[in-house]
This record gives C-alpha cells, structure tokens and sequence, in this order.
C-alpha cells in the first residue's frame, strides 16, 4: 500500500529527471576531460611552428562543449552517441586552436560548442556571438547510432553552413573563416618570415657575444671596447634593411643614431619578442582580411552594354560585402593589389541577350595581400620603450 499523497507516476518521473541530471553532468564533466586530453597534441603541434608555450591557454580555459538535451529524449539510451559526438567536437576544437596558433581572432571566433538534440530529421549548424550549436536529430542517434564525425563537423564549417543563407558573409568565408586555405597560408607565409627575421637577430647578437645576460653586462660595461660601437651600427642597419621606414613614417638613422648601446639591444630583444607574438600576428592578419574585403567592396566595376534589335534583355549581377569593423593602425602596413573590372558589350540583331556575374573570387594570396609584420612588430618596439610616440 502507498503512502497517502503520494503519486507513483511522479516519483517516477522525478527518478528519470534526477537520472538525466546526473548523466548530464557525467558528459559536461567528460567533455572537460576530452579538452585537457588535447592540450598535450595543441602544444606539440604550435611548438613545432615556434609558438611560445606562454602564450598558450589551457583548451578547457578557452573553450566549452556544452549540452542541451531536452526534455523527452531517452538520454541513457544514446550515451555512447553523445560521447562519440562529444569526442568529434573536441576533436574540431583541437585543430581549430592549432589553426588559430592558439590566439584569438576578432573575425568569426569559436568559444562554445553546443550538441543539442532536436526531433528535426537532418544535421543543422549555426552561429552566434561565438557559439557554434549542433543540432543532432534523435532519431539518427537512437536508430541509426549515428553522430556527426570530425570531418562531417570539418566540412560543415568549411562551406559557411552555419551561416544563414542570407547573410553576405557566406559569400566571402572563403576570406573571413579564421582557419580557411586563404588565412592558414597568410600565417604560414608570416612564419617563416618571422623565423627568418629572428633567426637574423640571434645571428648578430652571436656575432658580438651576447646571446646570454653576461655577456650583455660586459658589453654594456664597456669591456668590448670599439666593438661595441659596431653592434649599434649593425642594430640599424639590420632594422633598416629589414623593416619599411617608409610605412613607419620616421627615419631610423635620424631617430637611433644619438640612443646608447643599452637602448639598442634593448630595442632588438623587445622588437624579437614581438616578432614572436602570434596575437599580434592574428591581428594582422584580421586587419588584413578586412582591408582586402573593403578593397572589394571600393573597386569600381563599369559595364557599358550597347545593344541594337527588337528584343533587348540584360542581366547584371555583382556580390560584395561590407563590415564595419576597424582595421585600426594595422592598416599602413597591409598592401593591396586591387582588382579592376571593365565590362563593355556591344551587340547587334533581331535578340540581344547579356548576363554578367561579377563575383569576387578568391584572388591569389600572393599577389593580393602583402602584410609587413616586422614594421608592424618595430613600431610596437618602439613605442614600448619610449622611443617613438
């Protein structure tokens, strides 16, 4: 006999929420865990591309796998799913943060990914304020035992399809998707130049014996005699030789040539440092997107179509984008190559049909965009210590 008061029905429904609950937390708790296991690949990976270990934060700091998982779904019965799905994501977030070096972007940026189970019958992605939602269909979990895999999630954000269908950036994710071809090789190309310069630097400090503190100290006490004078000398002609004084608006010789030795090899440890600074180098590159896409959007494009007969028909179509997002100061230091369109037709008799599609296509990154980093991280040299307002 039951007690008086007291609905089986309830008790029993409250047993299944209370199981959910802790399910869900078990899952919230393994996606941390999935996280922390990748730091290990994320760290190796950005050593091996000379990314400071310091500049690097924990991917459960950084990012979130969350769960939403409704209220009428047989949870339990799909946990394996849900874990397969989770470890697809983290999986996604892993080479996201290696494709970002580790640092973040201010253009389409990834801090949470949400698996939300929905009664839908297909796979949906979308986007917002950072937050990029997995709508998983039940029925292909509970029937078919099936999640969404690393490359499925890979390919989907590749193609823009957590974009809506109207929005003008889907046309231009080839140009704003943070770890697309067209950015990946911009960092690539920035890379290996910055080793270059760094490489330069350890060079000359080599070559007048201060590659340790020490040794500095003696230089500065004045024990290496003439050769002192030497390495100032050599400081800026390696700044000048390496950096666009032109973009920098100021004259090195004219600006260096009175500073003492201490305030040269202080300047080219912090101009090395900043070289090394991928957050720097994002920025950049995000300034640099931005100004080709603004590049775009000015470019003037003229068609003149002359037709003669009975029957005239035209058709003209042109795609551009416009953000109003800054580039800030970044901007002297990006060089664009633009594009120039000049459409004229002309066409005689009884039907003249035209169409045009004047749509911006991926240009080649080579020859559309240069970025003069080592000016840039001169500049941010210079005015932390001082030497430059």
């Amino acid at each position: 006999m039951m007690p008086p008061n007291r609905d089986p029905a309830a008790g029993t429904e409250c047993n299944r929420i209370s199981s959910d609950n802790f399910l869900l937390d078990s899952l919230h708790q393994y996606a941390a865990e999935v996280l922390r296991q990748s730091d290990w690949e994320v760290g190796a990976s950005l050593k091996r591309r000379q990314i400071p270990m310091s500049q690097l934060c924990p991917l459960a700091e950084s990012y979130q796998i969350s769960l939403n998982l409704g209220e009428n779904f047989a949870i339990n019965s799909i946990r394996e799913i849900l874990e397969e799905q989770i470890k697809a994501v983290a999986l996604f977030i892993q080479d996201f943060q290696i494709g970002v070096l580790g640092q973040r972007t201010s253009l389409f940026h990834l801090y949470e990914v949400e698996i939300k189970l929905h009664n839908g019958l297909r796979y949906d992605f979308t986007f917002e304020s950072g937050k990029l939602t997995i709508h998983l269909p039940y029925w292909q979990a509970i029937v078919l035992k099936r999640h969404l895999s690393y490359q499925e999630i890979k390919n989907y954000w590749y193609r823009g399809v957590h974009l809506a269908k109207s929005s003008p950036s889907r046309n231009f994710w080839w140009l704003l998707n943070p770890i697309g071809e067209f950015r990946a090789n911009l960092r690539s190309m920035l890379l290996l130049a910055i080793q270059r310069q760094i490489a330069g630097i350890d060079k000359l400090f080599a070559k007048f014996g201060l590659m340790n503190e020490e040794s500095k100290k003696r230089l500065l006490a004045g024990e290496e005699g003439v050769k002192s004078d030497r390495f100032k000398e050599s400081a800026i002609a390696f700044l000048k030789s390496n950096t666009n004084q032109d973009k920098l608006g100021v004259n090195l010789d004219v600006l260096l040539k009175d500073r003492d030795k201490a305030t040269l090899i202080q300047l080219m440890g912090v101009f090395k440092k900043n070289l090394a600074d991928p957050a720097q180098m994002e920025e950049l590159i995000d300034a640099g997107a931005l100004t080709l896409q603004e590049e775009i959007q000015e470019e003037q494009s003229q068609v003149d179509v002359k037709m003669f007969g009975f029957v005239n028909v035209g058709n003209y179509h042109r795609f551009d984008l416009a953000l109003n997002i800054s580039t800030g100061y970044l901007k002297k230091y990006i060089d664009i190559v633009p594009r120039n369109t000049d459409v004229k037709t002309m066409q005689w008799g009884l039907v003249n049909i035209y169409t045009i599609d004047d749509i911006t296509v991926k240009p080649n990154f080579h020859g559309a965009l240069t970025l003069n980093f080592e000016t840039a991280a001169l500049e941010r040299a210079l005015k932390e210590l001082e030497l430059l307002e």
